[in-house]
């Protein structure tokens, strides 16, 4: 009998709802979750559980009570109620002395001895001993060890996701060498393809994607480098600890290494609610909402994924089940409240790095500074000062008395390159007179202050009476060189003469926006006879946005982005001369100003505008950086998505809800890991950075207990296809109990002291008896152990969907191996407000997406449908174990899937080139696809299927079989 085992999962699913962790749910003042009250009376003067008497024990009597009596438990309205077997272990329990036990999880590590085994011979290292004892217990045998053929393959695929080539099968199963199986072992964790097998189990685990997700699924061009860090980490079997604390917190604690910016990319790999974050207006309960969803989904990535909790069950009450607050729910918010998600410039060079790095750091030491100066300029005044201020208030809403534009005017799809040409048109509906066209620069208003939004960096102006503009008449020419930005400048051009119908602006290098490109105008104005001729008129364009304030229609409605724009040349003149006023009557109270302040702070501002002018003209002097998408405090605004500069309030909320909110959280962890110290040490509140480091130093502890357990059971479960513990990222008490928990805790305290090195545990598991069985089945096992949970044979697996499609291109001959970079596309892109992506039409031939499946580009909105069909992870949900499912849309797809076909046809021609000899090119492609000769039945039969549907058909069936898609 134990505790942790055979009683708490009892308490757990049918007590703890009333008597458990969550003190405003707890009945009775009494709990289960611990034994705090157990064995002292309670009110009425009974024990609740007397050792060794359960006749005595008022747990007891109430669970044994009649369903029908007033005090029996559970209450007949709680929809539980306890089988008689689950009655009948509490009453052992009691009389065998009722020892409570803290759950396993929240133990320390405790290094069992090797237990002593009968069959000592058959245990290769002490993983087998502790396997073998449990075995031995149940009165079961283990299976016998798998011959050399099944042994490569499962190695392969197991330690670099790939087949072996025939060759290499071939090769083992003839070394005579008694380490050949090692050797085998120590060449697969050699190999760059261990890291993008490995790689891609950890993308799933942290849900990375290409795109934002959400309902406006933008590309995320920059997330890729933090995919390859993670690659190139496991390729360099970083420990685990520094692994963990560069992902958290490595900007901090090596500001120097740009490695530790895209590290932080882990922060950053969740979905994104461009809406919320961009679009909402600061300061409404929607924004507030996003914000704390988006500090929610970091918070649960990194317990999940590192100390294996399930935390946010603690957002709108105490955790029901676990020992976590919700305090410490919002002090783990509060470790994220200084950081978004955001791009961040890094170099390969570590020079230029360094020296970004302290440009960078200056300028938001000098910014801030100037916000303090500006302050005190504008506390400034006197009656002087207060006189203009009312003339420039007065200017300003006569000003706005000529009304308020409803749109921002026209914006092109957006690119990732600078160079792609955009046009936009006006169609005058006849050929006329043209006087001047007037480009209005975009000043966005749902942007922070932007003049010069969306301005061609180079462009030029024609007028046609061919709606094609075969042939065009050049107004101007500004594509030779760089076009300085108009800011809040109308370009204009007089003097055009001639007649025309229609007048396009063709755009040939585009605006930089956030490290993507477009190109945008507020208002395109045709003068003729003292009349803007192009307002209203019919506007088509390459492509536009068609959304929010942006819109063709936009371009001639007669309002700048911000006011409308007076339609007669003449009354326009009006509008100048207010905005000249207004500039007038600033100067006189910048003047003014000047003259009232102290000279020492006027002489500090103008050197440090002077500093700042320098700063950025040093930053643009260095070679344009790699953009990488991470944890941010220092980024371009995008809309009213701006920097927190400072880490934002972060309040423990009533219920969850952003409109109830109590008190503020500080920093802090989890007060259930002993002994470390769940208040983080944090000396500047202001300093957002010490917040996520202090966090990354105590999930990276040797003393965490969850954090060690967490990971070896991690790997475990992707070598077996199950964890020690089934549920990788819950070990709370809604988790599963471990089968083995000694030998989980002597794995955790071994991967310690071995440099947290993950391959010497991946060689330990690997070279064990336990995974060299044979996944055979017999009686015995499945009588006994139906589930395999005590590993009495090895688990047959199905290949996972990039295992597959990486597969599928090995034995074709057309893998890529080329490593790292951009992710390539398996869709066709629609670039938009919100964007299209059609996996229908791409085209499976294109070599640039031969390369291994862990570089595709994973849209989260839209999955891949025969990589959704063979069970793929979810990039918007974290996924510590993926769905295993058999169906016949699976067979379907791997039999008729355009990509499949084409390989096929891609292996024939491999077998066809090697040999002409029909049956020869059968026996090849059957060597190539399952890495053995067939049998003469086998032989015939897909010969005779070659013979009449042809050889790539027979491919296809290689592709579809059991053997090519399941490892023994």
């Amino acid at each position: 009998m134990r505790f942790n085992r055979d009683v708490l999962p009892i308490f757990v699913k049918n007590c703890f709802a009333c008597h458990g962790a969550d003190a405003a749910k707890r009945k009775a003042d009494f709990r289960l979750d611990n034994d705090s009250a157990l064995y002292r009376p309670i009110a009425s003067g009974a024990t609740p559980v007397v050792r060794g008497d359960r006749s005595a024990s008022r747990l007891w009597n109430v669970i044994a009570a009649s369903p029908f009596a007033d005090d029996h438990m559970p209450p007949a309205d709680s929809g539980k109620s306890l089988t008689p077997e689950e009655i009948g272990t509490i009453g052992r329990w009691i009389d065998s002395g009722a020892a409570y036990e803290e759950h396993w999880a929240f133990q320390p590590l405790r290094k069992a001895a090797p237990p002593e085994v009968h069959d000592a011979a058959w245990a290769r290292n002490v993983i087998d001993r502790f396997v073998l004892a449990r075995l031995e217990r149940e009165g079961l045998a283990p299976s016998p060890e798998a011959n050399r053929r099944t042994l490569i393959r499962r190695l392969s695929f197991d330690l670099i996701g790939l087949p072996p080539s025939p060759e290499e099968v071939d090769e083992f199963i003839n070394d005579s060498n008694p380490n050949a199986y090692e050797n085998l072992v120590d060449r697969l964790l050699a190999s760059p393809r261990y890291g993008e097998r490995w790689g891609r189990h950890w993308l799933d685990v942290v849900h990375y994607g290409d795109t934002h997700g959400y309902d406006k699924d933008k590309r995320r061009p920059n997330a890729w480098p933090y995919r390859d860090y993670v690659i190139q980490s496991l390729n360099d079997d970083k420990p685990y600890g520094q692994f963990i604390k560069q992902q958290i917190a490595g900007d901090v604690l090596s500001p120097n290494d740009s490695n530790g910016v895209i590290a932080t990319g882990f922060i950053a790999a969740g979905p994104w609610d461009f809406v919320g974050h961009a679009e909402l207006r600061e300061g409404t309960v929607d924004k507030n909402i996003t914000r704390a969803l988006d500090r929610d989904d970091m918070v649960v990535n990194t317990m999940a994924t590192f100390a294996s909790m399930t935390v946010h069950c603690a957002r709108c009450h105490d955790h029901k089940f676990d020992p976590i607050s919700q305090r410490e729910y919002y002090g783990l918010q509060a470790v994220f409240a200084g950081v978004d998600r955001a791009d961040r410039p890094v170099d390969k060079d570590p020079a230029i790095y360094a020296q970004r790095i302290a440009l960078t750091a200056e300028r938001r030491k000098l910014d801030a500074r100037a916000k303090e100066i500006e302050t005190a300029f504008a506390a400034v005044t006197d009656d002087e000062l207060a006189k203009i201020d009312e003339q420039l208030a007065g200017a300003r809403a006569e000003l706005k008395k000529l009304g308020e534009s409803p749109t921002n005017g026209y914006h092109s799809a957006i690119e990732r390159m600078r160079d792609v040409t955009k046009w936009v048109q006006v169609d005058l509906g006849s050929s006329q007179k043209i006087d001047s066209i007037h480009l209005i620069p975009a000043m966005p208003t749902d942007f922070p202050d932007t003049p010069g939004f969306g301005f061609p960096v180079r462009f030029k102006i024609e007028t046609s009476d061919d709606a094609a503009f075969q042939s065009a008449h050049i107004v101007v020419d500004e594509t030779k060189a760089d076009f300085p930005n108009a800011a809040d400048t109308p370009y204009r051009v007089d003097s055009v003469g001639g007649t025309a119908r229609y007048v396009r602006v063709t755009a040939t290098k585009l605006w930089e926006r956030t490290s993507d490109f477009a190109f945008a105008l507020a208002e395109l104005r045709v003068q003729s006879g003292g009349k803007d001729i192009a307002l209203d008129a019919n506007v088509t364009a390459l492509d536009s946005i068609e959304g929010g304030r942006w819109s063709k229609k936009g371009l001639v409605d007669g309002f700048s982005s911000r006011r409308a724009i007076v339609k007669s040349v003449g009354a326009n003149e009006g509008t100048q001369a207010l905005d000249a006023r207004i500039g007038e009557l600033q100067s006189r109270r910048d003047e003014r100003v000047n003259a009232l302040v102290d000279s020492a702070l006027s002489d500090e501002r103008d050197a440090v505008r002077a500093r700042l002018k320098e700063i950025v003209t040093a930053l643009d002097a260095l070679p344009e950086p790699q953009m990488t998408y991470a944890a941010a405090n220092d980024f371009r605004p995008e809309g009213t998505f701006t920097p927190a500069g400072k880490p934002r309030p972060v309040h423990i909320l009533q219920r969850g809800d952003v409109k109830l909110e109590g008190e503020l959280a500080t920093p802090s962890a989890l007060a259930v890991v002993k002994p470390l110290d769940a208040q983080l040490a944090i000396s500047d509140p202001d300093n957002e950075g010490q917040r996520r480091a202090a966090l990354a130093n105590w999930l990276a502890d040797p003393k965490n207990t969850l954090t060690w357990r967490s990971i070896v059971n991690r790997v475990w479960h992707y070598h077996f296809g199950r964890g020690i513990v089934e549920t990788p990222s819950d070990f709370g008490h809604m988790g599963a109990y471990p089968t083995h928990p000694e030998l989980l805790d002597w794995l955790a305290d071994e991967f310690l002291s071995h440099g947290q090195s993950l391959k010497w545990l991946h060689k330990l598991i690997v070279t064990s008896a336990t995974y060299r069985q044979v996944s055979d089945t017999n009686d015995a096992g499945e009588r006994a152990d139906a589930g395999n949970q005590l590993l009495w044979r090895m688990n047959r697996r199905q290949l996972d969907a990039e295992s597959l499609r990486d597969a599928v291109l090995a034995v074709s001959g057309k893998l890529d191996l080329t490593m790292g970079g951009p992710g390539y596309d398996l869709f066709a892109f629609k670039d938009d407000h919100s964007p299209g992506y059609y996996y229908d039409k791409f085209d499976v031939a294109d070599p640039k997406s031969f390369r291994r499946s862990v570089y595709r580009f994973v849209v989260r909105s839209v999955p891949d449908p025969f990589m959704e069909t063979l069970d793929c992870a979810d990039p918007s949900q974290n996924v510590p174990a993926r769905n295993t499912t058999i169906t016949a849309l699976q067979a379907l797809a791997v039999f008729n899937n355009p990509f499949v076909v084409k390989q096929s046809e891609y292996l024939a021609e491999r077998v066809q080139a090697a040999t002409s000899d029909p049956n020869a090119q059968v026996v090849a492609a059957f060597r190539a696809a399952l890495g053995r000769e067939p049998s003469e039945r086998e032989r015939q039969a897909l010969a005779s299927h070659a013979d009449v549907n042809g050889l790539a058909s027979a491919c296809r069936i290689l592709f579809n079989s059991n053997e090519f898609m399941f490892i023994d």
